[in-house]
């Protein structure tokens, strides 16, 4: 294991630790609000009316993220990566408090809050991926950017199968759809404790005048006023819509169509997960190496919108299997490239800001694509996955038109 790993390795703990939390909302939400037993919801809610709830639930989390992303980037610019990284873990903390204990009294309000306010305080990604961009050299950096992605993968295949058994009574009498965030509850408060100990700065704080959080935040601008990025950003917005999008319709699909409940569907959500966190730790490092940034995502990206089309067509459940998988193995490609392109593009004061901003819309798209999908869903269930496929599609000819232009955009 190189150095660089070690030192990263704490980074790479609480990225997994903030997204095992986040893949079981997924997981216990979907069958908990499109089920009539639900509890949480009241029996004999219309299909349609339930797929809105739920992306809304599902949106308020990553709405959060993707107002305090651009902030914390800017903030652990200034003050250094760890004590920005230690008070969104505190907070954190105090925020799976009342998501569970919104599960345990069925109050939909405060679960919608506690999500919200989770949002506001999980800055995990941005500041780990900020951090590696600080101790590496820039053609490492899809290699451990892909570790990162590797890492929330391995989230959503442990968090699904522990958070859909640790949700079903009908295995223990005490279990509840609270359990599994009471699980994590506790995993956070101890990994809070190692940070304090076991996480090193990459970034030492830099003297000046006084960050405006007001400041920060407007930095997301430069989204559209960069003459340089913005066309990346816009691609990039459009393969994080489709694929976020997708992790919050096959859900909706798989209830919906064939009846799953918490169980049953944690075993799909953990499934897609695998080939992700495969292609992340054995073979995007080789990909990336071999082949041109710009390749691999237009490539991926279109066979992603092939996949997403062919889960829903045939309606088998045993196709699942292998249509999930395909989906899973071409977007573990497309991720990590999309913020590779965007860290290359740009110098190394430059790296929290941007990737700060490429988070917020990472975030941003995951927002906009639970809205999306809880409408869409409710004309027709089939439709998220269709739409999205055609985003993706989207995103894969604005970058042919991005690589006709190279000089300009550069």
């Amino acid at each position: 294991m190189s150095t660089t790993l070690v030192r990263l390795m704490p980074l790479y703990v609480i990225v997994f630790i903030g997204f095992l939390g986040y893949s079981l909302m997924i997981t216990v939400f979907t069958p908990m609000i499109m089920q009539a037993e639900g509890g949480i919801i009241a029996k004999g809610t219309p299909t349609g009316t339930r797929t809105i709830i739920l992306g809304i639930l599902l949106a308020l989390y990553p709405f959060g993220q993707f107002v305090s992303a651009p902030i914390l980037g800017s903030l652990s610019d200034r003050f250094g990566r760890k004590p920005v990284l230690l008070t969104s873990l505190v907070l954190a903390v105090a925020v799976y408090f009342m998501l569970a204990m919104a599960l345990e009294h069925h109050n939909l309000v405060l679960l919608m809050v506690a999500c919200l306010l989770g949002g506001l305080c999980e800055g995990n990604v941005t500041i780990g991926q900020s951090a590696i961009a600080d101790v590496t050299e820039p053609e490492q950096r899809g290699q451990y950017f892909g570790y990162v992605f590797f890492t929330i993968s391995f989230a959503y295949i442990i968090g699904p199968l522990f958070g859909g058994y640790l949700a079903d009574p009908s295995l223990v009498s005490w279990f509840s759809d609270a359990t599994p965030f009471w699980m994590v509850l506790a995993l956070l408060a101890l990994t809070t404790v190692w940070a304090v100990f076991g996480l090193g700065e990459t970034r030492t704080a830099q003297a000046g005048d006084r960050i405006r959080l007001f400041d920060a935040f407007t930095n997301l601008l430069n989204v559209v006023t960069d003459r340089r990025l913005r066309m990346l950003y816009l691609i990039n917005f459009c393969i994080y819509l489709a694929i976020f999008g997708f992790f919050r319709s096959y859900p909706m699909y798989l209830v919906d169509e064939f009846g799953m409940d918490v169980t049953e569907l944690a075993e799909f959500i953990a499934w897609v997960a695998v080939p992700v966190m495969a292609i992340n730790l054995f073979a995007i490092a080789w990909l990336m190496k071999r082949f041109a940034t710009q390749g691999l995502m237009f490539w991926s990206a279109i066979l992603f919108a092939a996949a997403m089309i062919a889960i829903i067509v045939p309606s088998s459940e045993s196709a699942l299997w292998f249509t999930l998988f395909f989906a899973g193995l071409f977007l573990a490609i497309c991720l990590p490239t999309c913020t590779s392109i965007l860290s290359l593009a740009v110098g190394e004061d430059e790296q929290g800001q941007v990737l700060g901003n490429n988070q917020s819309l990472q975030v941003g798209a995951e927002s906009l694509s639970g809205l999306v999908a809880g409408f869409l869903a409710a004309m027709f269930i089939p439709l998220p996955m269709i739409v999205l496929a055609i985003i993706a599609l989207t995103g894969a000819g604005l970058l042919k038109l991005y690589e006709r232009r190279p000089q300009r955009a550069a």
